[in-house]
């Protein structure tokens, strides 16, 4: 069972699509029913006594799912319709409930009087919520079908506001699996021309809260549907990057030869320290020789995305320092200005989401970074990189050198 309430302007529009050649008159209150032109009378004789009211039509298309289509009686129908309008607060009023015989599923509409037999407006604040929890009552009392998601609705006979909301569904749904961050669903959903704003905390850059305009029309994200709201995108965000993350080890653990004993600067990591580094961890060795043999330090150690050069740092190299507009770790950072494209982990959206942005310099001496949200490597062919002091190959049996 879906609902709809619709407000309208005519009286005259609206009986006359309703009173079609499929139509079957269930029941009429309030209104001379023998034909449509006298309907179309009896509503604007009540709507009559309260001009300045610009919306007085109220439209409730009511449908069924084709497995209760044997249940669907007219006198069904007829109670379901009362019980509806009464728990959507729809009563003392002119309405008609007519049955249509056009389409594979059954499906019903009640037109009625938003001016009440006694010239008062029946509200429809907070309608659409209403009408939510209205239909999940009645389907729960009858036991009628719950819908199997948004994909089985028929979008080319939805209306306004429905039409917007599912075309806005089916945009996000499309553009979700390739965004990392709030920043690229905007950007994905520009070419479905859908507006999206963030909702920021008050008096913080956090965000909160998203909401989705199309035609003039908006919804929140859970208005749209429950997996899009903010809570549940962030969610989606860190589970593609770490899809990411988990397709490039792949990737690299099957073009890459794994010696059997590793070695960095003189010192033999175990298979358990390999592993943490080939993780994009880092570890803390001790006893490490210099460059130039003299002399011995320790150091935290990591990798480059390559997982053949070693890195040295005095501090943890995932604490995060400024850099121009970036805030970013200490081992990004480092790569960076070693010459390496790198995937950085950045903090963003005032330090409360993180983004993973490629950076790197086109030449050293630059102060500016380059920056790509798709890796600006995979045209090219694998590209040898400049060494510098602190890169240092890793071979077996080998020890690398560490500045």
């Amino acid at each position: 069972m879906i609902a709809k309430n619709i407000k309208g302007k005519s009286f005259k529009g609206c009986v006359s699509y309703v009173m079609n050649e499929t139509a079957e008159l269930l029941e009429a209150e309030g209104v001379w029913a023998d034909n449509a032109k006298n309907m179309i009378r009896s509503f604007a004789m009540q709507r009559s006594g309260r001009k300045e009211i610009k919306q007085p039509v109220g439209h409730i298309p009511i449908s069924f799912a084709p497995e209760d289509k044997a249940r669907i009686t007219n006198d069904f129908m007829v109670q379901l319709a009362k019980e509806y309008m009464q728990e959507m607060g729809i009563k003392d009023t002119q309405y008609i409930i007519v049955r249509h015989h056009n389409a594979d599923n059954e499906h019903l509409h009640v037109v009625y009087n938003r001016i009440n037999n006694d010239l008062k407006l029946i509200s429809v604040n907070n309608d659409y919520k209403r009408n939510i929890k209205t239909c999940k009552k009645l389907k729960d009392k009858y036991k009628l079908t719950y819908g199997k998601g948004k994909d089985r609705v028929k979008r080319e006979k939805l209306d306004n506001p429905d039409k917007v909301k599912y075309y806005i569904h089916d945009a996000i749904k499309a553009v979700l699996p390739n965004c990392k961050n709030p920043a690229d669903l905007r950007f994905g959903l520009k070419k479905f021309e859908i507006e999206l704003e963030y909702k920021l905390k008050l008096g913080t850059n956090q965000i909160e809260g998203v909401s989705f305009r199309y035609n003039n029309i908006a919804f929140k994200g859970s208005q749209v549907d429950r997996k899009f709201s903010y809570g549940n995108l962030k969610k989606a965000f860190q589970k593609n990057i770490e899809l990411l993350q988990q397709q490039a080890s792949r990737e690299l653990q099957q073009e890459m030869p794994i010696p059997k004993v590793r070695s960095i600067g003189g010192v033999k990591l175990t298979p358990e320290q390999w592993q943490t580094l080939e993780e994009d961890g880092f570890i803390y060795l001790e006893g490490l020789k210099k460059k130039d043999n003299d002399g011995i330090f320790s150091s935290y150690v990591f990798l480059n995305d390559e997982k053949d050069k070693a890195f040295s740092c005095k501090k943890n190299p995932d604490t995060f320092v400024k850099y121009g507009k970036y805030e970013m770790r200490i081992r990004d950072k480092m790569l960076i200005e070693a010459g390496y494209i790198t995937k950085a982990k950045v903090k963003w959206w005032g330090g409360h989401d993180f983004a993973y942005p490629y950076l790197w310099k086109e030449n050293k001496a630059d102060i500016d970074y380059k920056e790509s949200w798709s890796d600006p490597r995979l045209p090219k062919k694998n590209k040898p990189q400049k060494q510098t002091l602190s890169q240092q190959p890793i071979r077996k049996n080998h020890r690398p050198r560490i500045g």
